[in-house]
């Protein structure tokens, strides 16, 4: 009686999210189902100190460091990239940019990382810093310099985009070669007069910097593309949102961000302009399938991916939404940005695959042997500081994307 009486107030619970949120209750229970923990040799790693140190991956242990300390670049993202030398010129190294998680879940400032290995991490420092306070915009010459110029309205609006209670998430790195700038393109977010959810303002925030090293000057954030006119919108109520992001450069330079909208409940592709640093088109004016394209509406995706693969397809990865609890997998893939996505199901291949092996993706990336990486950030919510980070080899078989599971391995030998 009491196992009915539960089973009946699970699914009354299930029903009531299903009205808000606006999917089948059978699809959220599914949902429910495949979260939390994987199998206990996910976790052989879990209390070993400084494994990573090591000449190999061992995914799910601590990782430090040069200086011995834990790397602190969640949420982030690897790539090999040009970078500035000590003589001005340019060199190519791996670059890992991330969330500093050591002051909890907001006002993280973003950290760099370089590496020539990709196994040993040298801290480059937090290269776009979160104010603490107005005193500190105003007086602290770090800030003082860095946003020199700037009228007193210019700076209320950067206070009240990156100060120390704002939500600062998910940062994502590209070189425009046209402009020798980088830029950063983050998930903006804080509570509105409206509401005291520090996810009301739903924007993605731009920052750009002559040195992925910083210091990073942020420029503004914005709401981003619309749902097309005759489409159904899953969340009117907030036009043009962002939350999780992401950033890919085609082979041809041109930009595009991917990024969840519509409370969640839909992904978006949208191209951006020559300097990465906005949109191509104003979303008034933007054309479905020429500037942007709206996927899986009502799907509930979150921590998109996307990136070509060698066979010249496009990959595009996400979870589903169950907060710091891991979740499984999905990925579609296309023959054009803006081209019919196809279903490819679950990526990750063997036990622990329904819970993307305890980890939520954030980048997939090319190593210099041509080795692709799946990265993904195993969050810990009592303290997203040691929050761990599951690195696997990716492998395709044909036109479809594959990772699995190993405990200890090496990207020159996957």
């Amino acid at each position: 009686m009491k196992k009915w009486k539960y089973g009946c107030a699970l699914f009354l619970a299930v029903c009531v999210a299903a009205s808000i949120i606006g999917t089948d209750p059978y699809r959220i229970a599914d949902a429910f189902s495949r979260l939390g923990q994987g199998p206990d040799f996910l976790y052989k790693w879990k209390d070993v100190p400084n494994v990573q140190g090591e000449q190999d991956f061992t995914p799910g242990a601590q990782w430090k460091d040069e200086e011995g300390n834990l790397i602190q670049a969640h949420g982030g993202q690897v790539q090999y990239m040009e970078v500035p030398d000590e003589n001005g010129r340019k060199k190519k190294q791996y670059v890992w940019i991330g969330e500093n998680k050591s002051t909890g879940h907001f006002g993280n400032c973003f950290a760099v990382y370089t590496s020539d290995d990709l196994y040993h991490w040298e801290c480059r420092g937090d290269v776009l810093r979160s104010i603490a306070s107005w005193q500190q915009l105003t007086e602290d010459p770090y800030f003082t310099e860095l946003y020199k110029g700037c009228s007193q309205e210019e700076l209320k609006e950067i206070f009240s985009c990156i100060h120390a209670q704002a939500v600062m998430e998910r940062p994502k790195m590209l070189y425009n070669a046209a402009t020798d700038q980088y830029v950063i393109w983050f998930h903006s977010d804080d509570a509105t007069s409206k509401n005291t959810y520090k996810y009301d303002v739903g924007m993605a925030g731009v920052a750009v910097s002559d040195s992925p090293f910083g210091p990073f000057r942020f420029l503004h954030r914005q709401r981003l593309s619309q749902c097309p006119k005759g489409e159904i919108d899953c969340y009117p109520f907030s036009k043009g949102e962002a939350r999780d992001l992401n950033l890919f450069q085609d082979r041809d330079q041109t930009a595009y961000i991917v990024y969840t909208s519509e409370n969640n409940k839909t992904l978006y592709i949208s191209r951006l302009n020559e300097s990465y640093t906005d949109l191509c088109t104003d979303p008034e004016n933007a054309v479905s399938g020429k500037d942007f394209m709206r996927l899986f509406p009502g799907a509930m995706r979150e921590a998109p991916v996307l990136i070509r693969g060698e066979n010249g397809r496009y990959y595009l990865m996400s979870s589903s939404t169950t907060g710091w609890m891991s979740n499984q997998a999905r990925v579609w893939s296309a023959d054009s940005i803006f081209g019919t996505w196809q279903n490819d199901g679950n990526p990750c291949i063997g036990v622990g695959a329904n819970v993307t092996f305890d980890s939520q993706s954030t980048c997939l990336f090319r190593a210099e042997n041509g080795q692709w990486i799946y990265y993904g950030d195993r969050w810990n919510a009592k303290d997203l500081a040691d929050s761990r980070y599951i690195w696997l080899p990716v492998q395709f078989a044909g036109e479809r994307l594959t990772i699995s599971w190993k405990e200890r391995w090496r990207w020159e030998e996957p």
